[in-house]
């Protein structure tokens, strides 16, 4: 939460990058600094990988340092090619760093297996939202590039020492940008908090533990649903959704659930939405998804969706042929396959979609929703295997770019906490604990349009990297000229 730090932490890594001679140990200090930020974001995973995946501690935290070393490549790489085009091009190639970046943190959020793009460094500004509602158009790259420009300007100052009024153009350029940000801010926190919300929801929070007998669970996800609905005020609440939690029953197979939930959504106008197993059947062969179901006000299905983005080495393990000793090592690999299609579906006459747990991570995904359509996102995950640790708070505060940068309320329902109900500009309206029962209210509008990024997505990132490539290949010709000569 130190979001201040972020503006200036990164200048001891670029002045190395800068004095350093190889483009070799500019990889390895962009490595080395990756990966203690990681290892401390991330100190989490070990804990996760012994209780529920059945590793051995010491197995569990190997596997750590495997996630620790490959995602510490994204910044070593961005710095090893800055480095490169100083080499080629001169000192002032350092001010690329900031593009070159951004496209870093890209292809970590594409790659390996789906990629990972857990905390980037825009994330560290969410406590500052005048700053951060230029997401809309930028997504959280671009909140990535001012704090790394910020950093490579003042590290510029720093290698100078004739004090020129030209050397502190750089700087001049963060103030402009922050500047401009911050009043774009203001203005649209004005705008998007005049909004007069006319429906409520409320999400259960039933803090369910995997590790308990089946038989408890299978009550607790009937009758103690029923119980803690009872508890809400006749006629209030618009719309119930239940999260994404262990689940021994089966909606589709066990007639007593289904109907328990069609009763449900029966009580309110707006029906229920809820997480369970899916049955299908492709090309003759049985599938499995992680799904939502949305239960009309008739507890009809009005709608499936599928989960896209799998959990690797939890929900499948990709690459089987080259990984299936996965499935030796650990019980937490489950059999699912993605989903393939954007879901909108229809509440009487407004739209909504569902993004599973770990999707809200995904800026690309949870735009493509908006695009197609839909008015509301609903968030369902469950991050009890994450116990009493910082990963409940970093997930939601990435979930609550995701409202920003489509401007939606985004309704996150969780089984262990913390459960909230997420604004336009990513405040907090209301929320609930960690690791208890506890149930979420909150008022939410269905709302049309599409902002820049759900209309466009990630140009700023592709900006990013023709402005670097274009240099790179300007300069390259100019080097194999040479060569000839």
């Amino acid at each position: 939460d130190q979001g201040w730090l972020a503006w200036i932490a990164f200048v001891p890594l670029f002045l190395f990058v800068f004095n350093t001679r190889t483009s070799l140990r500019a990889f390895w200090a962009g490595f080395a600094a990756g990966a203690v930020q990681l290892f401390v974001l991330l100190i989490w995973m070990p804990s996760v990988l012994e209780t529920y995946g059945v590793l051995s501690q010491a197995l569990a935290w190997f596997a750590y340092g495997l996630v620790i070393i490959l995602l510490a490549c994204y910044p070593g790489a961005a710095c090893a090619i800055t480095k490169l085009l100083m080499k080629r091009c001169g000192n002032s190639s350092l001010l690329l760093l900031p593009m070159i970046w951004v496209c870093s943190e890209y292809a970590q959020s594409v790659s390996p297996f789906g990629g990972f793009p857990w905390l980037l460094t825009g994330y560290s500004q969410t406590r500052y939202p005048a700053i951060i509602q230029v997401a809309d158009i930028t997504g959280v790259y671009g909140i990535s590039f001012l704090v790394i420009w910020t950093n490579a300007a003042i590290a510029w100052i720093c290698l100078h020492r004739n004090r020129t009024l030209r050397i502190y153009g750089p700087m001049i350029a963060a103030v402009g940008l922050a500047a401009g940000c911050a009043i774009y801010g203001r203005i649209s926190l004005r705008n998007w908090e005049g909004i007069r919300p006319q429906f409520q929801a409320a999400m259960l929070q039933a803090n369910l533990d995997i590790e308990e007998p089946e038989e408890v669970l299978s009550e607790k996800l009937t009758s103690g649903y029923v119980r803690m609905a009872d508890g809400l005020e006749p006629g209030q609440i618009d719309l119930l959704i239940l999260p994404e939690s262990p689940a021994p029953v089966s909606f589709q197979c066990d007639p007593a659930y289904r109907r328990v939930l069609e009763d449900l959504a029966r009580r309110y106008q707006l029906g229920l939405v809820f997480n369970n197993v899916n049955y299908g059947e492709v090309e003759g062969k049985e599938r499995y998804y992680n799904s939502a179901f949305f239960l009309d006000r008739n507890g009809a299905v009005a709608g499936v969706y599928d989960k896209i983005h799998l959990v690797p080495f939890g929900e499948y393990i990709p690459a089987k042929s080259i990984f299936s000793f996965a499935e030796t090592i650990t019980e937490v690999v489950g059999e699912f396959s993605p989903g393939e299609n954007y879901r909108i579906v229809k509440m009487q006459d407004h739209t909504a979609n569902a993004i599973i747990c770990f999707e809200a991570v995904f800026p690309a995904l949870v735009r493509r929703f908006v695009q197609k359509g839909s008015q509301l996102i609903i968030n369902l995950t469950n991050d009890r295997w994450c116990g009493d640790s910082s990963a409940p708070y970093q997930h939601l505060v990435i979930a609550r770019w995701r409202a920003i940068e489509n401007r939606r309320y985004l309704l996150r329902a969780t089984n262990s906490g913390i459960t909230a109900v997420i604004e336009p500009t990513g405040r907090i309206q209301s929320s609930t604990g960690l690791l208890q029962e506890a149930v979420c209210r909150g008022r939410f509008e269905f709302l049309p349009g599409q902002t820049a990024y759900a209309r466009y997505g990630d140009v700023f990132v592709f900006l990013c990297a023709i402005i670097t490539a274009v240099v790179w290949l300007r300069e390259s010709r100019g080097f194999f000229k040479l060569r000839r000569k």
